[in-house]
């Protein structure tokens, strides 16, 4: 009987994370396309967003994919190990595009802040795009050189014997305190900028729009964060807890569904853009000429 309920536990819960998986990846699609038609308008998207978008997309996707065809893999050592591997430098980059996110974030309301007009201070995409993708790279390079046996557990993910789980754990904790870090620069930098409002020269450079831009944007982030990063804290508590397992099952999947409402839904620009969409669509409905009947 108990081996009866724990396999009905397990199909359970097999199911519950491939239709939360897929209803995940399907927002991150429909976000990725928007940010697509919008890639020309800064205020709606930037490059760290759409590189966090695909490291998630491709990250669940594998997942999904490899839990799918789980008895085939696993019975693959060497195939697992790399699945693990991939796993682990794709879920690596979606943290570290967040903290480029914050980092971009804090030196944009930096220069907003500045009283002196100066050249904004801005990374390229290529520098970006280095430290986005080999820095994951390198952790996942060294994790592998010092603990080569750590990957392909019968999940086919991280082993967590010899503490190899903190080999992703740790540099998450890092990340989610040094994004912590950074959200509480600008709150003080907002804070700072308002009290000094009285200056006419930071009025000229701060405008009401650009300051209701920052707000906007400093929430958008710190959602993101918190609903992206907090929900990994739940993966220290999913031994022997299945009500924990569930919520982290949940909340993890359904990073793309939140991404899509925070940075589509919720967003005026992105709105008008879907607005006009559809107008133009119903006019091109109504203009197309109707086939003659003979």
């Amino acid at each position: 009987m108990q081996a009866s309920g724990f396999s009905k536990n397990t199909r359970s819960l097999n199911m519950l994370n491939t239709v939360a998986v897929s209803v995940g990846l399907f927002f991150l699609f429909l976000a990725l396309l928007t940010f697509a038609v919008c890639r020309r308008n800064p205020k709606v998207i930037n490059a760290a967003l759409i590189n966090l978008c695909i490291s998630l997309f491709l990250a669940h996707l594998l997942f999904l994919l490899t839990q799918k065809f789980l008895l085939d893999i696993a019975s693959d050592q060497l195939l697992c190990a790399v699945m693990a591997g991939v796993l682990h430098f794709l879920f690596l980059c979606a943290f570290v595009w967040m903290f480029i996110e914050a980092v971009l974030l804090f030196i944009f309301v930096k220069n907003l802040t500045q009283i002196r007009p100066k050249q904004m201070e801005m990374l390229s995409w290529k520098c970006l795009t280095v430290i986005g993708y080999v820095i994951p790279l390198t952790m996942v390079g060294v994790s592998v050189g010092l603990v080569p046996e750590g990957y392909g557990s019968e999940q086919c993910w991280l082993k967590i014997n010899k503490g190899f789980r903190w080999s992703f754990l740790g540099p998450v904790c890092v990340i989610l305190a040094s994004n912590l870090i950074l959200f509480i620069s600008i709150g003080v930098l907002m804070v700072s900028t308002l009290r000094k409002l009285n200056n006419e020269v930071l009025q000229t450079k701060l405008t009401r729009s650009d300051n209701d831009l920052i707000k906007r944007v400093m929430l958008k982030v710190l959602l993101q964060f918190v609903i992206i990063g907090c929900s990994w804290i739940l993966g220290f508590f999913t031994e022997n807890n299945e009500v924990i397992n569930i919520l982290f099952i949940i909340f993890n999947s359904q990073q793309g569904t939140f991404i899509f409402f925070i940075h589509c839904v919720f967003n005026h620009e992105i709105r008008q853009q879907y607005k006009k969409f559809l107008s133009s669509s119903c006019i091109l409905t109504k203009t197309a000429p109707k086939p003659s009947r003979r």
